[in-house]
């Protein structure tokens, strides 16, 4: 065998290869899930879970939904959404009506969205209140038929939800209904509740996801990313953080947007396939609720860019030491250079690991990435 000296590097118990690949899906893993620890949160959104058991119910409504309205096997589903519950629910319910995901940037200006629906054919998108008004200015001019309407405060816990309700709702423009042929998103799960997914469900070499790539470069292009792909890479990071990641357990924060390919791919393959709850938090540029959010919720492993690694240790609560990072064993940090000084302070703060790694859409994460407890050259992108 042709030698590969990189393995050299590799940290104990990282086997050099996982190869063969199980035959199954992230779809797979929610209903493991919802069987084996139903009442076990897969979702925490501002402190609230959303457990397995919801979300294997929920998505299966959503599914049920969409077939009834038209939507067929391999139809592109477009999601003008922050992180929050209901982008996962509508796309694992895109998916088991096995449909294509088409996850947008929330803040594409009306021509952004007009080109990037046009490129990717979605007849469906499923959005907030305060993006409505966008949507239905620019739909005539896209081939988009239906459109699902939701709100932030839908999954809010109760007094959070109450006060979002009187205080920012109209302002924020949540609170915004569908017109007539629209859809709320609440309304279809209520409809559909108890209604079994269509099948078949979508096989492992299905088309999956469908992200925009190069937008830092020129035009965004739609790159797709398989089923298959997103349990390989789920498997490849869980075997990766085996030393610092107890399964089922530890919570995995993650700030950074679930329509790039870094949110999408790399935080829910992990989180699902061993089943440690997601945190969500809708706004990565929000760094009180980030900062918040870990000192509530404790998180154990923290998705990031550099930017963010940046502002959080010049935070005023992190500066007088009146937040506890502590919790924090472990950080991946891609998207732009890390800074030799930013990684010392945050590792100092934490007393984690922050790994430094390389990828593009079309590889659909993890391609090149540092060890956890090995050698760490600084500057370095990865073995």
């Amino acid at each position: 065998m042709q030698e590969k000296p990189w393995l050299r590097h590799y940290d104990a118990g990282v086997p050099a290869t996982l190869h063969p690949y199980p035959e199954r899906t992230l779809l797979d893993y929610i209903t493991d899930g919802a069987r084996e620890r139903p009442g076990h949160p897969a979702l925490v959104f501002k402190g609230a879970p959303l457990t397995y058991g919801e979300l294997e119910r929920q998505s299966d409504a959503f599914a049920a939904a969409l077939a009834a309205l038209g939507v067929r096997r391999g139809d592109r589903v477009a999601l003008l959404l922050p992180n929050c519950p209901q982008f996962v629910i509508a796309e694992l319910g895109a998916w088991k009506a096995g449909a294509i995901v088409n996850p947008l940037n929330p803040i594409y200006t009306e021509r952004e969205l007009e080109e990037a629906l046009g490129q990717t054919g979605a007849e469906t998108l499923v959005t907030l209140g305060r993006f409505y008004g966008r949507v239905k200015h620019m739909q005539p001019r896209t081939g988009v038929k239906r459109v699902v309407v939701s709100s932030i405060k839908e999954y809010l816990p109760p007094v959070l939800r109450v006060l979002y309700g009187l205080l920012k709702e109209k302002k924020e423009g949540d609170g915004a209904r569908p017109a007539a042929g629209d859809h709320a998103f609440q309304e279809l799960l209520r409809r559909y509740a108890g209604a079994a997914a269509p099948g078949p469900r979508p096989e492992p070499g299905d088309a999956a996801i469908l992200l925009m790539s190069g937008g830092t470069t020129g035009t965004p292009k739609g790159a797709i990313g398989t089923h298959h792909a997103m349990v390989m890479v789920g498997l490849q990071l869980r075997a990766w953080l085996h030393a610092i990641l107890d399964e089922g357990n530890d919570k995995i924060l993650l700030p950074l947007p679930l329509f790039h390919v870094y949110g999408n791919v790399t935080a829910q393959g992990l989180a699902f396939i061993g089943h440690n709850p997601l945190v969500l938090v809708p706004n990565p540029r929000d760094l009180d609720d980030i900062v918040n959010t870990i000192d509530r919720v404790r998180p154990s492993v923290f998705l990031c860019v550099p930017a963010i690694f940046s502002a959080l240790l010049e935070h005023p609560k992190v500066v007088a030491g009146k937040s506890e990072f502590r919790s924090i064993k472990g950080c991946f940090s891609g998207a732009s250079p890390l800074m030799a000084d930013t990684k010392r302070r945050f590792e100092e703060l934490t007393g984690g690991t922050i790994v430094e790694g390389y990828s593009l859409t079309e590889g659909m994460m993890a391609t090149i990435v540092n060890p956890v407890g090995g050698v760490q050259k600084i500057g370095s992108i990865g073995i």
